[in-house]
């Protein structure tokens, strides 16, 4: 008789050893299905891989080579004495000032940004186009940008790179955008420097005029005092206290304490500083006017000369012209003084190297080649996989049909 166990099917489940030598199998089957679509569809990878990057290696390597020239110059040209400076401010309450001065030996963040802004705005790089354009480098003029000329900038060092494609050419290109940089450019922030100067005389002026009225008060006011303090009886001085002594940290503030001969000289005293401080800003007033109209003809001076190739030695030129015409000693003397401020500027913005060298700039044809060629691979891969499921999805049968119960037969 047959033993009725034997034919129950095993309902044991498969071991995990098993279950994990099964999912092993299987990813070597896939694995070899992806090693099948690569290798069936290998023309279509390396045509489509290999021919652009080679094309693109011939394009980078017959192209023409950029050259370039690059001007380094010392932005901070001062130089602080820190030594006298540590002595000089070596006292605890001053550490805040001796702080701020060796900030100013660095080239701050707005400094950078306003040169930056300056040199690549439309109006400069105008300028220098037009200037390319009349020496005969139009193509260069069309195309000028940040790409071509590239400043960089540090805390005390600038750097100029002239970029172009002509080697022959390079010299003359990089010497007129040298010139844009050091004549033209600074003529912006003279201009910019001469406005600030019309404002800030203006509001002095203002503010000596509004103190005009204050003073010519207080002089009349001081003035009534006197008169009265003159008609006040003297106090008998046996009628004073003996042996009081009074002690004043402002005389002028507390002068009412005083015997009235005593009050009258400090009024009188005060009359007189009172006066001359109306006399000494009057003359200031009329000091800052002649000022005012000093600044205001240099500031026309610059004002329509800004948008053509007018260089900052021709500024120098005419306050040369102004100075000797001029009659006045105390303009003379600012004149004199702002020359030699222009010239300071006109000398410190001068390169490390006065004639550098025009070195050729690497293509990095390898470098861009063999990125392109990884992309290109990677993109034309997952492409042949893509392509090897369409063709699939597109064989007849290879939909399978369904049965009424929803199973598939």
């Amino acid at each position: 008789m047959t033993n009725p166990q034997n034919d129950i099917p095993n309902s044991k489940p498969a071991s995990k050893n098993t279950m994990y030598k099964a999912n092993i199998y299987e990813d070597e089957i896939d694995l070899i299905d992806y090693l099948n679509i690569l290798w069936k569809r290998k023309y279509f990878i390396v045509l489509s891989s290999v021919l652009p990057t080679l094309l693109l290696g011939l394009i980078l390597f017959f192209s023409p080579i950029d050259y370039r020239a690059t001007f380094t110059y010392d932005i901070v040209p001062k130089k602080t004495d820190y030594k006298k400076l540590l002595e000089k401010f070596s006292s605890a309450e001053n550490w805040d000032e001796l702080t701020a001065k060796l900030e100013e030996d660095k080239f701050s963040e707005r400094d950078r940004r306003i040169l930056l802004d300056r040199f690549y705005s439309a109006e400069n790089l105008g300028i220098l186009a037009a200037k390319l354009e009349e020496n005969g480098f139009n193509e260069y003029a069309q195309g000028i940008s940040k790409a071509k000329i590239q400043l960089e900038i540090s805390d005390t060092f600038l750097t100029m790179t002239v970029i172009g494609r002509s080697q022959e050419d390079m010299q003359r290109i990089s010497s007129i955008v040298r010139n844009n940089f050091e004549r033209v450019l600074p003529v912006s922030s003279v201009k910019q420097e001469l406005n600030s100067d019309i404002a800030r005389l203006k509001i002095d002026m203002v503010a000596i005029e509004e103190n005009k009225f204050n003073l010519e008060l207080e002089l009349e006011r001081k003035r009534s005092t006197l008169t009265k303090l003159k008609d006040l009886e003297p106090v008998d001085s046996n009628r004073i206290p003996g042996g009081i002594i009074l002690h004043f940290d402002n005389v002028s503030e507390n002068s009412e304490y005083l015997p009235i001969a005593y009050q009258i000289q400090a009024t009188d005293a005060n009359i007189i500083n009172i006066e001359e401080t109306i006399k000494a800003n009057q003359r200031k007033y009329k000091y800052y006017k002649d000022l005012l109209s000093l600044n205001e003809k240099l500031f026309d001076e610059v004002k329509d000369k800004t948008s053509s190739f007018y260089d900052i030695w021709e500024f120098h030129s005419f306050l040369t012209r102004m100075a000797s015409d001029c009659k006045d000693e105390e303009l003379i003397h600012y004149l004199n003084a702002y020359m030699k401020k222009i010239e300071n500027a006109i000398f410190a913005n001068t390169p490390i190297v006065e004639k550098p060298m025009i070195y050729s700039v690497p293509k990095g044809s390898l470098r861009k080649t063999g990125i392109a060629f990884v992309a290109l691979l990677m993109i034309t891969t997952f492409g042949a996989f893509l392509l090897e499921a369409v063709q699939k999805s597109r064989k007849p049968g290879s939909v399978k049909a369904s049965g009424s119960d929803g199973q598939t037969r």
